[in-house]
């Protein structure tokens, strides 16, 4: 092992020999060298001094430079660890003072931790994980077939609903910052960036996944679009004018009404519509969304429900697909990241930024592109065919239920 100290004493005396012809005096600094060598009597200390003139100096830092540039680098893990923390954090905040107040450490332990001088023991990374609620396996290299989810555990409150809906806000909101921001939607049910445009429809959709799926009794012994708080359809219109910004790819089946006239077929039989006019105004709405998303689809624009200016926003692409796709699944794209979101439990999401399982959904996603009809823009006979087809699903429901 070698050492090399550079002292900070220099002697600026030209020494005999030293001094090159023409060159003037020099100034020299003295090196300490210090090496260990291991031979058969063990390990023995060597220390010499010697004196450098300046014009060396130059030449010895590039030497080191270089050096240290080979060197394997000290806890590589430890420091990418340490700069997703750093990119987790606003950036008013320090890392290092996080450091030292959530594992009581000193100024210097932390800053030793972030430079990887110290290695990091297994409890403090766990300390850290459990502060910022992530799990330890997002830092890890990614193991085929293991992927960490993200979901709004559901606890049977109006309180965790509204929790849900402003996950969904604040993660479509977020993609406004990205200029590459993109959205593929591969829907069994009409997407609820577009049943938010409607009130009276988003109004029964959220009254239905709160009473029957989280089960929460705080509601009517009746259907009554009151109970849905003033809060909740607030937010349902941010969700709508957000989605308006995202240029979108979407795969809608030919039963992609059946979810939501099975729900209100639900209510109907349990008698839970009180006033006729409930049903027949939800129905008119799901008619009003299917005549939105056709003019949508003719100019491959998004526009806003109810403007008489029809302002197009962003792209839109909808495809029609005879395939069962199962459940719904969303990508969406910004910033060069990918995050993946699947339906659970009928109405929560599950969602992760692994890249390897955001690139196996997209394989898929593109596979079942490619196996469907692009109707907006071109193939206007066939998008005529295909809303005919969605008016005919829902009158023939509507016949049923208001016979």
């Amino acid at each position: 092992m070698h050492v090399l100290v550079l002292s900070c004493r220099r002697d600026v005396q030209v020494r005999k020999g030293a001094t090159p012809q023409g060159c003037g005096a020099l100034t020299f600094y003295k090196l300490s060298h210090f090496f260990i060598n291991q031979n058969a009597s063990g390990h023995q200390l060597h220390f010499v001094q010697k004196w450098v003139p300046s014009l060396h100096i130059s030449c010895i830092f590039r030497k080191l430079r270089t050096m240290k540039d080979t060197l394997p680098q000290e806890n590589p893990y430890q420091l990418d660890f340490i700069g997703r923390l750093k990119g987790m954090l606003p950036a008013h905040i320090s890392l290092a003072d996080q450091l030292i107040d959530i594992l009581n450490i000193s100024q210097d332990s932390a800053y030793r931790r972030i430079r990887g001088e110290t290695a990091m023991s297994i409890d403090e990374a766990i300390t850290l994980c459990n502060h910022y609620k992530i799990p330890i396996a997002y830092f890890t290299d990614e193991i085929k077939g293991l992927v960490n989810f993200r979901y709004v555990a559901p606890d049977g409150t109006k309180a965790s609903f509204i929790k849900h809906i402003e996950m969904i806000y604040k993660s479509s909101d977020e993609l406004l910052n990205h200029e590459d921001r993109r959205i593929q939607y591969s829907a069994i049910d009409t997407p609820l960036f577009l049943q938010f445009a409607f009130e009276p429809l988003a109004k029964f959709k959220m009254h239905f996944w709160m009473r029957e799926i989280e089960g929460i009794d705080d509601f009517k012994p009746h259907y009554d679009p009151n109970d849905i708080d003033r809060e909740l359809v607030t937010l349902a219109n941010k969700i709508h004018d957000v989605y308006l910004m995202i240029p979108s790819d979407e795969i809608w089946p030919d039963d992609i009404m059946h979810t939501t006239l099975k729900q209100l077929h639900y209510y109907h039989e349990a008698d839970y519509f009180k006033k006729k006019e409930d049903l027949e105004e939800i129905i008119a709405q799901l008619n009003h969304l299917i005549d939105h998303t056709e003019a949508m689809a003719s100019i491959s624009r998004k526009l806003k429900y109810g403007d008489r200016l029809k302002q197009p926003y962003q792209e839109f692409n909808l495809y029609q697909s005879d395939v069962l796709l199962g459940n719904n699944t969303v990508l969406t794209f910004g910033g060069g990241k990918t995050t993946s979101y699947i339906s659970h439990m009928t109405f929560s999401i599950l969602s992760t930024n692994s890249a390897r399982y955001a690139s196996e959904t997209e394989a898929w996603m593109k596979s079942i592109l490619n196996k469907s009809n692009l109707i907006s823009g071109i193939s206007e006979k066939n998008r005529s065919k295909y809303f005919r087809h969605l008016r005919k699903v829902v009158e023939i429901a509507r016949e049923k239920m208001l016979a």
